[in-house]
């Protein structure tokens, strides 16, 4: 788990998820966009505190290793300090989220069975914009792009819109997320691999530092 490593002494990460957009003026001079393929999570992580190499050494030789061709499973949630990113905003209780299964879905929207959970207060939040949830048998994340109540909830059902569509089972090994629970904020995970790598520079007293941050990208099957 080294990639996990990283993140856990991560002094800084940025997180982008913003989809491929190219964009053309014609001869008229209108601008026309378009976006292309699914939006995927990349991190760029800064992890520039001093590491005792003696100790770490074999560290460096996992990393070496899995230069842009190994996937890891890594989550935000183990950094002391930076573990509040995905943190969950919302009014239920653990046990009522773990209550909550998958309906059905579609384009970017998963209809979620609140059935087991019973009734939701209307003014309680379920999810609020911006909450990382991901069904508990994928490999996919996603974030809530507008708030949840209870209001929402109609015959034990409530929809959820997230940022992108939802990815079907041929993307996801096969398996189908109908009845599966949800991964809610800290217990969410991202599948990724390392496109930029640093140098790191060995320095006086037995201690080595990483020279920029370290890119992580989504892999989508």
């Amino acid at each position: 788990m080294s990639f996990q490593t990283i993140i856990n002494n991560a002094t800084a990460i940025t997180v982008n998820k913003m989809p491929i957009t190219s964009a053309t003026i014609s001869r008229s001079n209108r601008l026309k966009t378009a976006t292309r393929g699914p939006s995927i999570y990349r991190f760029d992580v800064l992890c520039d505190r001093p590491f005792d190499y003696l100790t770490n050494r074999d560290l460096l030789e996992d990393l070496n290793s899995k230069n842009g061709t190994v996937e890891e499973e890594i989550t935000l949630s183990p950094n002391a300090s930076l573990g509040y990113i995905m943190s969950y905003l919302g009014d239920l209780s653990t046990p009522d989220l773990a209550n909550i299964v998958i309906n059905s879905y579609t384009g970017s929207n998963l209809v979620l069975s609140t059935l087991a959970v019973g009734t939701i207060p209307s003014g309680d939040v379920i999810f609020t914009k911006g909450d990382y949830i991901q069904p508990s048998n994928s490999r996919y994340s996603y974030n809530v792009t507008a708030e949840v109540t209870g209001a929402d909830v109609s015959l034990d059902l409530v929809t959820v819109p997230v940022h992108r569509n939802i990815f079907d089972a041929s993307a996801d090994g096969g398996t189908s997320i109908i009845g599966a629970g949800l991964n809610v904020a800290n217990n969410s995970t991202f599948h990724v691999k390392c496109l930029g790598m640093p140098t790191h520079t060995l320095i006086p007293g037995g201690f080595f530092t990483f020279d920029n941050a370290f890119t992580f990208i989504e892999v989508v099957q």
